[in-house]
């Protein structure tokens, strides 16, 4: 441990704890953001202040190139935030360089103080320059998304007069970062600055995706015309016993989604826990589609459109083909992507000390990730988990 600004944290590793009534409050206005982009900064600036952080910067950054798509900074000085990028390649050098850095489980908080040896950062041009003078003495990245159109990331400064991260504060990270990675993911499908609520309507049935309206049962209120089509041609979904489900017999990634939906009905924070950005599934076609779940029910935002709707859901074209197994096993497992990449390497016969150097995370944090992957999908043993997997894999 560093002696200086660290210290103050020493003796309370294990941070705060947050009640899930906050933290449910908290992913609630996440999702507000969906349809009222301007609520971002605040929403963002809220958490930080809960978690008891000194800056948080999230940004979405559209590839191969082009503009920030969003970018939201609060609680730094924007001298400061300019200089950042000036530290970009020391940075990633600090956090293990490229190829670790594109390894770590997207969602998963990874803790400065956890990842970096301090030796290491307190050689670091971006310590000695930028962080220090600041009285930053830790920081907390996390990865939400890296696919071929866009990465997005969240990241969180903590003050010596706080000292380091703690627990706490990464759990209920843990449980706020799908809900920003669900969020973000809609508002790409949506690309829109601003929705005036006496517009929604319009501007849903505009939209190439289809938008699917649901209460908590399943029960289709509200179809786009891209959704009707959908519908219509029975591909990727259709209404079965008054029900919206998948047309491709998959009756696990319909339970799956409708889970999902019940979960937003009730419990924002389970829903979290359900993992991912979205569902994967596939058209008629073999062409792979993603089911995207905003939960709407306690958003007392939400335009008259929605008043009686418990979930929207986007049907859109997947980013890159499916991967199954794993995409499916997280499906239907409700698997965190953490806990998906943890299973992986299980699988690949990596130890959990190996993972856990790999991935620059707690061997604790391996250990529970791998815990909850055996709880999730009934298995007691790691060999029962390559079989489940194997399984999956093998063709019907």
């Amino acid at each position: 441990m560093l002696d200086r600004g660290r210290q103050p944290a020493l003796a309370g590793m294990t941070g705060r704890s947050y009640p899930a009534e906050r933290i449910s409050e908290l992913i609630g206005t996440i999702y507000d953001c969906v349809l009222d982009p301007s609520r971002w900064p605040a929403v963002v600036d809220s958490i930080r202040r809960e978690l008891e952080f000194c800056y948080a910067v999230l940004g979405v950054y559209p590839l191969p190139g082009g503009e920030v798509t969003l970018g939201v900074a609060t609680g730094i000085d924007s001298l400061k935030l300019g200089e950042l990028p000036s530290y970009g390649q020391d940075l990633v050098d600090l956090w293990g360089g490229d190829t670790k850095v594109k390894q770590y489980p997207l969602e998963e908080p990874i803790a400065q103080s956890q990842a970096v040896p301090d030796a290491a950062l307190v050689a670091s041009r971006y310590f000695r320059e930028w962080a220090q003078p600041q009285g930053v003495v830790d920081a907390v990245a996390i990865g939400l998304e890296r696919n071929s159109r866009m990465v997005s990331t969240l990241s969180f400064g903590r003050h010596e007069t706080v000292g380091i991260v703690g627990n706490g504060e990464l759990d209920a990270l843990r449980l706020l970062a799908p809900h920003f990675r669900r969020a973000i993911a809609i508002s790409q499908l949506l690309d829109l600055q601003s929705i005036a609520a006496a517009n929604v309507a319009s501007v849903l049935d505009g939209l190439s995706v289809g938008v699917v309206l649901v209460d908590e049962l399943m029960a289709l209120i509200r179809a786009n015309p891209a959704a009707e089509e959908m519908l219509t041609r029975k591909d990727p979904i259709k209404v079965s016993n008054g029900r919206v489900v998948v047309s491709d017999g998959s009756r696990e990634m319909s339970l799956a989604i409708e889970d999902a939906v019940a979960q937003a009905a009730g419990d924002e924070v389970a829903l979290g826990r359900r993992g991912g950005s979205g569902f994967p599934t596939r058209g008629l076609s073999g062409e792979p589609r993603i089911i995207h779940v905003l939960p709407l029910k306690r958003r007392e935002s939400r335009p008259g459109l929605f008043r009686r709707a418990t979930a929207a859901l986007f049907i859109a074209p997947a980013d890159r083909p499916l991967s199954l197994p794993f995409d499916a096993f997280a499906a239907l497992y409700g698997l965190t992507p953490a806990e998906v990449r943890v299973a992986e390497l299980i699988v690949a016969g990596r130890t959990q000390r190996e993972i856990a150097r790999g991935l620059g995370l707690a061997g604790a944090t391996v250990k529970s990730h791998l815990l909850h992957v055996f709880e999730k999908t009934n298995v007691r043993r790691q060999v029962d988990l390559v079989r489940l997997v194997a399984a999956l894999a093998s063709p019907l």
